[in-house]
Formats: structure tokens, sequence, C-alpha cells
């Protein structure tokens, strides 16, 4: 029989013998293993955190431009591009380069935003005034009521707001969606009242108030300065006329 040259010792299977690490080891380890989630947990909130802080880049710079504008004058619209529009940032990553004097119209600023090239902006800036803003969607044939809108003294671009004074009691003839401003051109005033017809009169001097009836001297609408005659004096007083049909004197409520 032929040998193989190999005794039984060569032929054992082969065991593998697992060494111990050092504890020193192991401890570095874990204490590695700690700093990373540490620094990821930091990582996390500093991201939380910037998101609380971020606003939209329109409100970011409508609220730095506002110390330069005159008085009365505010930002109506920012024509951002579309590679800004949609981008919330915080106010230490915005930076502006503005005219030496901003008037109403729509002048162009320089806007930098980190992490972004540097482009020119225009910025509408119109005089701010009381505009109305509907509280619920109107639809075309509606009459108009206190209820249905919110008067808020802002800048418009690109419309006129219609008449705030004389807006209750108007008919909607365009479709206005629920938070839109009122536009002059979404409604129709409503039609004076006549001479001759009988309102009620709310005369309120500081702490006095006394209600009574009269007769409209003229045709006027709500919301407009109007004269009546009283019934019980035959006095002539001069006020401003409100829905439906109410002359107030002296101070409006």
């Amino acid at each position: 029989m032929m040998s193989t040259g190999r005794t039984p010792a060569m032929r054992a299977p082969v065991r593998w013998r697992r060494t111990s690490r050092h504890p020193a080891f192991d401890a570095n380890r874990d204490r590695e293993v700690r700093i990373a989630i540490l620094v990821a947990i930091i990582a996390f909130i500093a991201v939380l955190a910037s998101r609380v802080d971020a606003e939209p880049l329109e409100a970011v710079v409508r609220t730095r431009l506002a110390p330069s504008l005159p008085a009365g004058l505010d930002v109506a619209k920012v024509y951002l591009p579309a590679a800004l529009a949609g981008i919330d940032t915080t106010p230490d990553a915005v930076a502006l380069e503005l005219p030496r004097e901003l008037h109403p119209g729509r002048p162009s600023i320089k806007l930098t935003v980190r992490g972004h090239r540097s482009t020119w902006v225009p910025v509408a800036i119109a005089v701010a005034s009381n505009v109305a803003f509907a509280q619920r969607a109107l639809a075309p044939g509606e009459v108009i009521s206190a209820a249905d809108v919110a008067i808020e003294r802002r800048a418009l671009a690109d419309i006129i707001p219609a008449p705030t004074a004389t807006l209750i009691g108007s008919t909607v003839t365009t479709a206005i969606a629920a938070g839109a401003p009122i536009a002059a051109r979404d409604v129709a005033l409503p039609p004076p009242l006549p001479r001759g017809t009988q309102i009620a009169v709310d005369v309120r001097r500081g702490a006095v108030h006394i209600r009574g009836a009269g007769t409209l001297e003229l045709a006027a609408r709500p919301g407009e300065p109007a004269t009546a005659r009283l019934a019980a004096t035959k006095v002539v007083v001069h006020g401003t006329l409100v829905a439906p049909a109410t002359l107030v004197v002296g101070d409006l409520p």
C-alpha cells in the first residue's frame, strides 16, 4: 500500500483559535461610536433649528427692506426668479444692495442668498392704504356684507383696490377667492340712496350717543359723506352714510 506521506497529525482538521482583544480596544471603539452618535444628534438638532427659523424668501426680503422705506410706503410685491421663488431661508443668509433712495415704483435690488448666485430682483413699492380682503369665496351676483370682508393696511401691486368706504352693499362681478384682495374691477358699487330717503341718524360725540331719524338732503352711497335733515328738529346735520341706511354724525363706530 502506497503511503501518502502524511502523518496522522498532519491529517487532523485545522482548528482556529480565537484570540481575545485587549479591553482598551473595545473601550476605544465604544467611545468612537458614542462620539459619532452625539455628532449626528447635534447635526440633526442644528438642521431642525434652521428649519424653525427659516421663512419664505419674499418675507425675509420684505422684512429687510422695511427699515429703508419712507413713511407710508410698503413693499407690494417681490418679483423673485423661479430659481429662488420656493426657497425658505433665514435673514442672516440674505444680503441686499439697495438704491440710494426708495420711491413708489418698481426699483431693482441686488439680492444674494447664501448658496446661490447674486441676482437683480424688481420690487414693487407703493403707498399703503386700507384694503378689503375676502373672508370667504365670493361668487358673481353676491352682495357683499360687513362679515364678508376684513380691512388691512397694505400696499398692492398690479391691481386697484376697491374703495373700502363704499364696498359694503356692492355686487360681486368677478369671482373672488377667499383671502384675496378685492379689486375695484371685481365689484359694482351699490346705487346711491336718493334724496328724501328715510334714514337713521346716529350722533356720536365722545360719551354722548343720540339716535334719531331724518331724511337725506342729497343722494349718497353708504361709505360716502352725506347730509340729512333731522325729523324732530329739522336741523341739517353732516356725517358719513353707513350701510344699510344710517348717517353717523361725529365719531364713526
